[in-house]
């Protein structure tokens, strides 16, 4: 068998002969701590820098953990952690620097065929407050301009926009419009619908799907069909095709067997970072405890080791 394909992922998974992690960490428990502590920024790199990656960096809004999930069936299991994130299917025209900007259009043929089709109109949030309004329109990357503009909409006007919509593999696609309408009420509430106006396929959703991944530690004692078994225990439960397995160093054939049956791999090491602290060696210069030799601080969300400044 060659090296290429996916044992050419695999190969890439391999750590250099080294004192494995598990030496200092080894017990499930340690890795859920790990997790249990881990910034929202940690989290994300775990969905995007697995192999093979769960979402690109721009699929991924919010992300949060939880620890320790019994198993409904069968509650003397439990789930190691519960990711669960924002997983972002449209994004709205020069909402960001990376963002495409509005298209253009040479003529108005070529505008008809991106909007031929249109969907139901749909409610996008009902009786929501300023604050909530104003959050929600945020989050969906439109400008404190924008927001405004939809806040103070007359009841018979539209709020046009340009989309994009993600496609399986993460790329944009054609775009499509969406108009937005508002209706404000007495006791200060908005409600919100939307309607869109698209080539083929109606986008998915508004934004994003709340999206839930299980993540289990791999436990160096059980043979390969035994942690496979205790991922798709997780799977069922959770009603999902994909996993997160936090491992160490794995043969690679295992490596193989565990991306062919769609579980994504992390390295177990990778989960030092949220255990560490040492005030004196950080880097994070803001901090008030920064360079302090007698810190107290024994694990922070915010310590950033020498190697990983850039």
């Amino acid at each position: 068998m060659t090296s290429t394909g996916v044992f050419g992922m695999a190969k890439s998974f391999r750590a250099p002969s080294q004192p494995s992690y598990a030496s200092l960490r080894t017990a499930p428990q340690e890795a859920q701590l790990a997790l249990a502590i881990a910034d929202e920024a940690f989290l994300r790199a775990l969905l995007t820098d697995s192999l093979p990656a769960i979402a690109h960096p721009h699929e991924v809004g919010a992300v949060s953990v939880e620890v320790g999930i019994p198993l409904q069936q069968s509650p003397h299991l439990s789930i190691d952690a519960v990711l669960t994130f924002e997983h972002i299917h449209c994004v709205l025209a020069g909402s960001y620097p990376e963002a495409p900007p509005l298209p253009e259009f040479e003529s108005h043929t070529q505008y008809q065929a991106v909007t031929s089709c249109y969907s139901d109109l749909t409610t996008l949030a009902q009786n929501v407050t300023t604050s909530e309004a104003e959050a929600l329109l945020s989050r969906s990357g439109f400008d404190s301009d924008q927001i405004r503009q939809i806040l103070q909409l007359p009841s018979q006007a539209w709020h046009k926009s340009w989309w994009y919509t993600l496609d399986p593999e993460g790329f944009l696609t054609v775009p499509f419009q969406r108009c937005i309408r508002t209706r404000s009420f007495a006791d200060g509430t908005f409600t919100f619908q939307f309607k869109d106006y698209y080539a083929h396929e109606r986008p998915t959703g508004f934004r994003s799907q709340p999206q839930q991944l299980p993540v289990v530690v791999h436990q160096p004692t059980l043979g390969f069909c035994e942690n496979l078994a205790r991922v798709n225990l997780t799977r069922r439960e959770l009603k999902t095709q994909q996993a997160l397995l936090i491992a160490g160093d794995l043969p690679e054939l295992e490596i193989e067997g565990y991306i062919r049956q769609n579980v994504s791999l992390c390295r177990q090491r990778g989960l030092q970072n949220p255990l560490e602290a040492n005030c004196r060696i950080c880097h994070q210069g803001k901090c008030p405890l920064h360079g302090v030799d007698s810190s107290p601080v024994m694990a922070c969300r915010s310590f950033i080791a020498p190697e990983r400044v850039t």
